[in-house]
């Protein structure tokens, strides 16, 4: 894959990542627009249009990554082993939890500002944050950040460009939910999206890093 193709497939990225903050604005319409009383309803119907055209969007643009030759990364069953390893991944963003935890709690560094402030908007539209942080961010993120931004460099059978790929996704997977201002949360996204990453090249499957994103942002914002 030449350099300009690279240079592209990245600014598709961008391009993306930036439509899923507007998706976030446009979900967030109805809750603003009546001061927090938008019926159900309506935060649930617009929440499916937006976000599930926008999945439905980074879902064909994955698949057309994959063209003509998808290298394994391919849905597929199950085996005990796949289990297993789903296990370490789990048991993994616990151990980093909780080390970000005790970070906080020794006044090492503040509560993230991302996640003060989905604290704050749950506070204000718990069913908006709920849909957008559980239901939506999983998916787009791990297809944004895992399908398409390592996808981006070429093929992934080259161990060096998928060390450089998983390294890169990591990295902006990190300075996307927490800036250089906070240091130790950042390397904590970091290692979130290690995992992620991790459980996206070993499974071959994004199902799995997506249900792990899920599990870990559905864990976060109920606890």
């Amino acid at each position: 894959m030449d350099i300009w193709k690279i240079i592209r497939r990245c600014a598709g990225v961008v391009a993306l990542f930036a439509l899923y903050m507007i998706a976030e604005m446009i979900v967030m319409i109805p809750t603003v627009a009546t001061n927090g009383k938008a019926s159900s309803v309506l935060v649930a119907l617009v929440f499916a249009i937006v976000f599930g055209s926008l999945i439905y969007l980074l879902a064909t643009t994955y698949r057309y990554y994959l063209r003509p030759d998808p290298e394994g990364f391919e849905p597929h069953a199950p085996m005990r082993e796949t289990w297993v390893f789903m296990g370490k991944m789990v048991l993994a963003l616990v151990v980093v939890q909780v080390l970000s935890g005790i970070a906080i709690s020794l006044h090492w560094t503040a509560e993230s500002q991302n996640q003060d402030a989905l604290m704050q908007v749950l506070q204000q539209a718990p069913l908006t944050m709920v849909l957008i942080a559980v239901v939506g961010a999983p998916p787009i993120e791990e297809l944004l950040f895992r399908g398409l931004l390592m996808h981006s460099f070429g093929s992934l059978k080259d161990k060096r460009r998928l060390w450089a790929a998983s390294i890169i996704s990591s990295v902006v997977f990190g300075l996307m939910h927490a800036g250089p201002s906070e240091p130790l949360n950042m390397i904590s996204y970091i290692a979130m999206g290690a995992i992620f990453t991790a459980t996206y090249v070993k499974t071959k499957d994004i199902r799995y890093s997506i249900a792990l994103h899920f599990l870990n942002n559905f864990v976060a914002l109920m606890l």
